[in-house]
């Protein structure tokens, strides 16, 4: 078994978030025929992130590297719009080994959609590898969604070089998936250079999820804002790691990052670690989590209109996610993904 998302600093052996273990499951090579490839010339971001350890270990970046079946290369100058690249799953193409790598020129300005979808429930699989690198002034939203059914297998490993003065605005929504493995790592190595990054989960039946989250702080006056906001309903397990790394010279770094996890059954597992390193004092950090915990002030004021005490908190559930489904720039995926959660949190 391979260790993954490890933990640069162990805590408690107990709390089972030092590490997870799975093993590489492809074997063979697969075509995918729901979209080709744009990187006839084979452009990449290999020598940029050479230095940087990233992804969910070794053994799962040298499966994307040998079963790749997708390959995008995009190098952005000036301004673009928005690009949604969809990525469906089928009973035709049911493996998915991709490589994304978004390369924002100076003063460029770009925005992407990455949508993982499964339109036939088949036991699919995805292994993909999503790079980006921010040159100075440079700006990139990416929304990352993976809304994949059951019998199916998730591997994220995403990673981002904010250079000065830099901005990346990137979210993470996941939905279902019977197990799922994501790396998401940001190097701040920029000065004046910037993270906004907000992520949502919902999981229910015998599903899992670990996440790792790891921003690293090296330029001087960074400044990173994570925060995660999940559901776990029926006997879902969730285990999510995040690391605001603050190296030696980030002076006036700012790092903030915390998970907030409704618990909708008293099956449901849940273990959070938000970890604050520091390696410099004139910085500021804040870390936090919490589990099944709503504003009771806000609770009160709802059931007071008359609602019952679950749909009171469904709609709360739902008010905490709305921030970062309004960021998907795509109203039929939106509003697909609205009525997804709002059935997943039904109860009676």
């Amino acid at each position: 078994m391979e260790k993954v998302n490890v933990m640069r600093e162990p805590t408690w052996s107990y709390t089972k978030l030092n590490y997870s273990e799975k093993a590489p499951s492809i074997n063979e090579f697969k075509k995918y025929l729901n979209k080709e490839c744009s990187n006839k010339e084979n452009k990449n971001l290999d020598e940029v992130f050479a230095p940087k350890t990233y992804g969910l270990s070794e053994a799962f970046l040298k499966e994307n590297k040998e079963f790749n079946n997708l390959n995008i290369y995009r190098e952005i100058e000036g301004e673009s719009g928005l690009e949604f690249i969809n990525l469906n799953l089928d009973s035709k193409s049911n493996q998915l080994v991709t490589k994304i790598d978004i390369n924002a020129r100076k003063n460029s300005k770009s925005s992407f959609l990455l949508n993982f979808s499964q339109s036939e429930k088949t036991k699919s699989i995805i292994n993909s590898l999503i790079r980006v690198n921010l040159d100075e002034d440079s700006f990139v939203k990416l929304v990352v969604v993976v809304d994949i059914q059951e019998n199916s297998s998730n591997f994220q490993q995403i990673s981002s070089i904010i250079n000065d003065r830099a901005k990346l605005d990137i979210s993470y929504i996941e939905l279902q998936a019977d197990e799922s493995y994501v790396s998401i790592k940001n190097f701040l190595d920029g000065n004046e250079s910037s993270l906004e990054e907000n992520g949502i989960y919902f999981k229910d039946k015998n599903e899992f999820l670990d996440i790792a989250s790891f921003n690293e702080h090296k330029g001087e006056i960074t400044s990173s804002n994570c925060l995660f906001n999940g559901a776990l309903k029926g006997k879902a397990e969730k285990r999510w790691k995040g690391v605001v790394d603050l190296k030696r010279g980030c002076i006036k770094a700012d790092g903030k990052i915390g998970d907030y996890a409704m618990m909708l059954s008293p099956d449901a597992i849940n273990r959070s670690a938000p970890v604050l390193l520091n390696e410099e004092k004139d910085v500021a950090g804040e870390h936090a989590a919490s589990v099944g915990r709503l504003n009771k002030s806000m609770l009160f004021y709802i059931m007071s209109r008359g609602f019952s005490k679950k749909k009171a908190e469904s709609l709360m559930l739902e008010a905490n996610f709305a921030p970062t489904i309004d960021k998907v720039d795509h109203k039929e995926l939106r509003e697909k993904l609205r009525y997804k959660i709002h059935t997943m949190n039904t109860r009676d």
